[in-house]
């Protein structure tokens, strides 16, 4: 029996329309035409979606939103084929928990430019262009275990939790 998650947020259509535009890392215009929400008004709505969804960062609320099945088409794309290295997983593990770079170097005992460094060669290596695409790509291709979002999530990927809530 898969462990309990934290329970997904009570969302509004609108809500969710926002959560994949952020996890997409679109543009405010285009998240202004897809949600209704005025192109100004976009940033407050993000801010207060990250409320909602108690999330610390876009990448946060994006990977969420792949572990809760909101979010389910950031495409990922790798070329070389090649798994990501383990400290690279690592980096990735940081940004869907929402860490920033500085953080992320503290943890790991890295300089904050070579974090920085790291999360451009994994937004390349994963075809996406934004640090909110590869959070929740990461979770849906299960580069990451979903204890990465925080506390409460179990230790497996969403792959395995999904597999052991279908044989339910």
């Amino acid at each position: 029996m898969p462990s309990p998650v934290p329970v997904k947020p009570d969302l509004s259509d609108t809500d969710v329309l926002l959560l994949q535009q952020v996890a997409r890392g679109a543009l405010h215009g285009a998240t202004s035409r897809a949600t209704g929400i005025e192109e100004p008004k976009v940033g407050a709505a993000v801010l207060a979606l990250l409320t909602k969804v108690d999330a610390t960062s876009r990448s946060h609320a994006s990977a969420l939103g792949a572990a809760w099945g909101l979010v389910t088409d950031v495409h990922v794309m790798n070329p070389t084929g090649k798994p990501l290295p383990a400290q690279h997983v690592e980096i990735l593990a940081g940004l869907v928990a929402g860490e920033d770079a500085a953080t992320i170097a503290q943890r790991l005992r890295l300089t904050v430019n070579t974090v920085k460094t790291y999360i451009q060669m994994i937004l390349r290596a994963l075809g996406v262009r934004s640090r909110e695409q590869a959070s929740a790509a990461a979770v849906l291709a299960d580069l990451v275990p979903l204890r990465a979002l925080g506390a409460g999530w179990p230790d497996v990927r969403l792959s395995e939790f999904r597999q052991s809530a279908e044989a339910r």
